[in-house]
């Protein structure tokens, strides 16, 4: 190879063209260097778990066992240590299950710096080539490395003296460590996402006008008489569990979730979105777990209703009965009736779709589905977005923390009550000083969440 060659990664975003002479696709050559060395060496600062073990599936099975196998990578803080640690544990395993046996991966500890390097060194039998420049491990930015052939001695003793101070996963997960900063504090944390409720059983029929609604409202304590029909729905809708005399979902197609499982009083508004505590959010998840598992059977039972012993035949003579008696209590009321353009074809493309859809396990895992939660991310790689979010988290924290507030939800009393006693705040921003010299004098742990 020539020595002036660069490898770069999605070189698209320069307008660069890989030409394979002195411009080389950065993975290609990764993956070629993988596929024929005995012994791969990566330090990464940040890491892509799947892109490793796909990186050493590139080397033929019959060889891994003579391949020698070094990883070390970073940690985004402390508070996160333990899942890095479970995560590489994971890799340790699949590349034993793939038949590497001389492995050591370890992680390299953010104090007192994050651990930023990123060095990939395979070895040819005797033949060692060095890979330094910008790229993570399974990066998919635009990246830029060059590559040193040859022994090099500098590079070899750093290697060693990065194994020497990292921790082995072989030793077990360490204990989670408190939260000293804010940075730690909100990094220990998970974000939550309630996804928007989906109409699947209510076919709407007609078009009401808000005049039109106005005045079903008015008379529907009297009772409509009307046969399947979801009163609560735009159009005064036809309802498909009616139809097949099944019983309403008790979560409302997904309505009413956060209220009853009370997300919002254990969690901040924020920049990007409900952001609760790791602590909180385990009991959360069982919770909205064993409710989703119940829902999931819920809409395998509706399918099963309607695709066996004639539900579909029953389904669209319920739907006569329904436009009849629509009809008449518009008629009724004054209303004209103003069907939706091709109501029958789009009934007929309504009752196909959910017969195929809620037999479909997929999709009835997926609008099963009543709340997202995923682990905080490092938003602080950029300051003035990062900036932004904790000034969101404290500025609701002190809306909500206010002497007007009629209570006080469970997750700021944690840290209200979590505070030194004579702390004393005016703004979001003194709020949040206050807290920051609360983290350094007495780090919060899972027992301040708790307590």
């Amino acid at each position: 190879m020539a020595a002036d060659q660069i490898y770069v990664g999605r070189a698209d975003a320069v307008d660069l063209e890989i030409d394979g002479e002195t411009v080389v696709d950065l993975n290609e050559a990764l993956s070629a260097a993988a596929a024929d060395a005995t012994e791969i060496t990566i330090l990464g600062g940040y890491y892509q778990a799947e892109w490793l073990v796909k990186l050493f599936r590139r080397l033929p099975a019959r060889r891994r066992r003579a391949c020698k196998v070094r990883i070390a990578v970073g940690s985004d803080a402390t508070v996160s240590l333990p899942r890095t640690f479970r995560e590489m544990q994971d890799v340790r395993s699949e590349l034993r299950r793939l038949g590497y046996r001389d492995i050591e991966v370890a992680v390299v500890g953010r104090s007192p710096v994050h651990f930023h390097t990123k060095l990939f060194r395979f070895l040819r039998t005797t033949r060692p080539s060095w890979y330094v420049g910008s790229a993570n491990p399974g990066s998919e930015r635009h990246e830029l490395m060059i590559r040193v052939a040859g022994r090099h001695p500098g590079l070899s003793s750093y290697v060693d003296a990065v194994f020497a101070v990292a921790q082995s996963v072989e030793q077990g997960v360490p204990e989670r460590q408190s939260a000293t900063t804010i940075r730690e504090f909100l990094l220990d944390g998970v974000l939550c996402h309630r996804p928007p409720a989906q109409q699947l059983f209510t076919f709407d029929a007609y078009r009401l006008s808000p005049e039109d609604r106005r005045r079903i409202d008015a008379r529907l304590g009297e009772g409509s008489g009307v046969e399947h029909a979801s009163p609560r729905t735009e159009g005064f809708g036809f309802g498909l569990r009616s139809a097949l005399a099944l019983p309403a979902d008790e979560d409302g197609d997904g309505d009413g979730v956060e209220t009853r499982t009370r997300f919002r009083s254990l969690g901040m508004d924020t920049l990007f979105g409900l952001w609760m505590p790791r602590v909180y959010a385990e009991e959360a998840e069982a919770s909205v777990r064993q409710r989703e598992d119940a829902r999931r059977s819920r809409l395998a039972s509706i399918g099963w209703a309607l695709t066996e012993d004639g539900g579909e035949d029953r389904v669209r003579a319920a739907f006569q009965a329904y436009v009849a008696s629509m009809d008449r209590y518009l008629d009724d009321l004054g209303i004209d009736a103003r069907p939706v353009r091709d109501r029958d074809a789009a009934f007929n493309r309504f009752v196909t779709s959910r017969r195929r859809s809620l037999s479909d396990p997929a999709f009835q895992q997926r609008h099963a589905r009543l709340m997202t939660f995923a682990p905080m991310f490092d938003v602080w790689q950029d300051p003035d977005v990062a900036k932004k979010f904790e000034a969101s988290f404290f500025e609701d924290l002190a809306w909500r923390s206010s002497p007007s507030a009629t209570r006080r939800p469970r997750i700021v009393k944690s840290i209200i009550d979590g505070m030194n006693e004579d702390a004393i705040w005016q703004t979001s921003e003194e709020l949040q000083d206050a807290f920051a010299a609360r983290l350094s004098a007495d780090p919060w742990s899972d027992e301040d969440w708790l307590g």
